[in-house]
This record gives structure tokens, sequence and C-alpha cells, in this order.
């Protein structure tokens, strides 16, 4: 069964003097999601797995340096289920503390997306100057890290829990609701993974059935608690 307990085969690394752990189980994600490029070629196939790391470790970067900025003590974690910022909160921890680091995922997700955008507009300038094959492995590589920048940005700002939307939900849930607002927040995400994960499988996309079925899976379950 898969963990988060670290292995001899963890990379660790220090960026922005915040601790970062790669469990090897990461790179069973991003194998499965770009397995089919490896029909296209090796080298794109490493090109995603690197688009994958950066991607992941820029959004879960942007949560970390704003916990940091207010005063915490952050470490990251890439892991089989994309990644972790993780800190302590302490009694200066307010909501809209909160929802800065929340939503400075997707931030910075956004930010490369919009750094990569920029870069695509300047590749017929460098063209020139790499063969071929090279040229293009950058440049889907570029293409890689534009729609997995896009589009994991946009799906974490889904209101379904743990999903960065979802904490930013749950946060509005609790401040109208206090005794409540968890178990509210966690319907809602429910309801919207559930549909998703329905239109996943009349679209055949099976994979991705599971990924969202997991997650409507553990709101259903988080939605049943009671004592809030």
């Amino acid at each position: 069964m898969l963990s988060t307990a670290p292995t001899p085969y963890d990379f660790r690394f220090t960026l922005f003097g915040i601790p970062v752990r790669v469990s090897a189980w990461f790179w069973l994600l991003g194998s499965l999601l770009g397995f089919d490029l490896v029909k296209s070629g090796v080298e794109y196939f490493i090109a995603w797995l690197v688009v994958v790391f950066v991607s992941v470790l820029v959004h879960e970067l942007g949560h970390a340096l704003v916990a940091k900025a207010f005063g915490y003590t952050p470490r990251i974690l890439l892991y089989h289920f994309g990644g972790l910022a993780m800190y302590e909160p302490d009694s200066r921890y307010t909501r809209t503390k909160s929802i800065a680091v929340t939503l400075a995922g997707p931030g910075a997700g956004f930010t490369l997306f919009a750094v990569a955008l920029a870069f695509s507009f300047g590749m017929s300038f460098i063209e020139g100057s790499m063969s071929p094959k090279s040229f293009h492995v950058l440049d889907q590589a570029l293409g890689y890290l534009l729609i997995v920048n896009f589009v994991w940005s946009v799906f974490n700002l889904l209101p379904i829990l743990p999903l960065d939307g979802g904490n930013v939900c749950r946060e509005i849930c609790t401040y109208f609701s206090p005794r409540n607002g968890v178990r509210l927040a966690a319907q809602i995400g429910a309801i919207l993974a559930g549909v998703i994960c329905a239109w996943c499988l009349m679209q055949q996309m099976f994979f991705n059935a599971m990924l969202i079925g997991s997650l409507c899976a553990q709101n259903i379950s988080i939605a049943q608690q009671r004592n809030w």
C-alpha cells in the first residue's frame, strides 16, 4: 500500500530555506499520467516528468512561501497524490491567513503558466539554434507546461476537499456556520466530485474517474462525520 512515510529512495533538498522531500512514489503518479508518451520517444516522457515535477513543486512552493512570510516553518512533500505544503498554525493564525496561503498555490501555478506562455511567443527566435528534434522536444515540453499548470490550477480551485478550493470553501462555510460548516463544505465537494466522476465515466476517462471518485468518497466520509 502506498504511503507518505519516508523511504531510502526519497530525494531531499532545500529551496528558499524550505525543506523538500520527493517521495519515490511521486514518480509513479507522473509515469501513469504520461505513460503513453513513451510511444513518441523516451525524451518526451522524460520532458513530461520534468514538467510534472516543476509544476507540482512550484504550486506547493506558492503555499510554503506565503506561510513562511507569515512566520511559520513550512516543509514540502511531493508524493503519489501530488504535493503537500505542511506547517503548524498557532494562535496568530487567522482565517484570512489560511485563505491567503491556500490561494497562493494556484496563484503560483497561474504565474508559471503566464511565464511559459510569454516564452512560447519567443520560440521562433531560438528555432534556428537547435536541431529540429531538440526544438520539437522543447516545444512539446512547453506545451505540457502550459496545459499542466492551467488545468492543475483550475482543478485545484474546485470546491472539493482537500483541494485548495475546497479548503477555501470550508473556511467560508465555517465562518457562517461554525458548527456545520465543515459538513456543508464536504457536501458541496461530494456533489461536485460525483458529477465530475460521472462525466468522466461517460467520456470513458476511467483513470480520471478513479481519482475524482476517491475525492468524492473522502468528501462523503467527512460529511457523514458528526460533532464538528
